[in-house]
């Protein structure tokens, strides 16, 4: 037997009239006689009682109609699992980001889209933040964790995560420089300044340098919000740093959070893309478990 004998079967069990079962599986009616005689034989027993005008399941022919009626569903259960494993995406998405935002934001990300796309492969990739856009270029990754200058570059697509405050820091401990830091009088201008080499932090440190009139006494610059931190509490000099990385450190309590009059700006760190490359299906799909 095979599932068009089923269906037809079942058919027949509903309607219990040849002529209009033939008519709905576009049979002809000696054809359908001749299909319950084979399902019949197969089986050992008559499957119906026949009369002129209609027909009546026998025992055994309720017994089959409960068999037809769970091999199509199973049937049918097997062709929709197949058909949802065919659409599931395939293939790997590569994310970059700093190794605190691994550990801060990622997670729940990787958690979600994993669960709603189980057979796409994670390679997590981890650097400076200033490295993030020169990855996407590059075509190193697909997306980033990562925060844009003020003003987008229509090259980019951006996703908002969170708002990520930012720090002015120094030294908390019995040095020269950290007792400056603490003076309400304090001359900026005096102050070793530890600069950040590159990327949107570097924007907004010299955009705060710009709006306090500092003329900075560049000390050193370095690569890597951990790094800014470090030399901050190694008293290189003041810097810039957010909060999230200092919260993060292992030398926070080596940290003084300075209070200026006017604080930097905050940056928005966010899921980023290059804007063609956003209609791919699967950082298209990142991007949507993202919100």
């Amino acid at each position: 037997m095979d599932l068009k004998e089923l269906k037809a079967f079942l058919h027949l069990c509903q309607s219990k009239h040849f002529a209009t079962t033939a008519e709905a599986m576009y049979l002809s009616p000696s054809t359908l006689s001749r299909l319950v005689q084979r399902l019949e034989v197969e089986i050992g027993e008559p499957l119906f009682i026949r009369d002129n005008r209609k027909v009546e399941l026998t025992q055994a022919g309720i017994k089959t109609r409960e068999f037809a009626a769970s091999t199509i569903t199973e049937w049918h259960n097997l062709q929709q699992d197949l058909k949802q494993k065919s659409e599931q995406l395939n293939g790997s998405l590569r994310i970059f980001c700093t190794v605190t935002a691994a550990y801060e934001f990622l997670p729940p990300l990787i958690e979600k889209f994993s669960a709603l796309h189980p057979s796409v492969d994670l390679k997590i990739i981890t650097g400076n933040a200033s490295k993030a856009l020169p990855s996407i270029d590059n075509n190193e990754v697909d997306v980033a964790i990562a925060s844009l200058n003020d003003v987008h570059s229509s090259k980019y697509f951006f996703q908002s995560l969170a708002e990520i405050s930012l720090k002015i820091i120094g030294p908390n401990d019995n040095s020269e420089l950290s007792l400056l830091c603490q003076n309400p009088q304090v001359n900026w201008n005096e102050l070793p300044v530890v600069m950040p080499e590159s990327g949107p932090i570097r924007h907004k440190f010299e955009k705060w340098l710009k709006s306090m009139s500092i003329k900075p006494n560049i000390y050193a610059s370095v690569a890597g919000h951990e790094a800014l931190v470090s030399m901050a509490a190694l008293g290189c000099g003041i810097t810039i740093a957010p909060q999230l990385v200092i919260d993060a450190s292992p030398v926070k309590n080596k940290i003084l959070i300075l209070k200026p009059n006017i604080n930097p700006e905050p940056f928005n760190l966010g899921i980023c893309c290059q804007s063609s490359k956003k209609a791919d299906p699967i950082v298209s799909a990142f991007i949507l478990s993202s919100q």
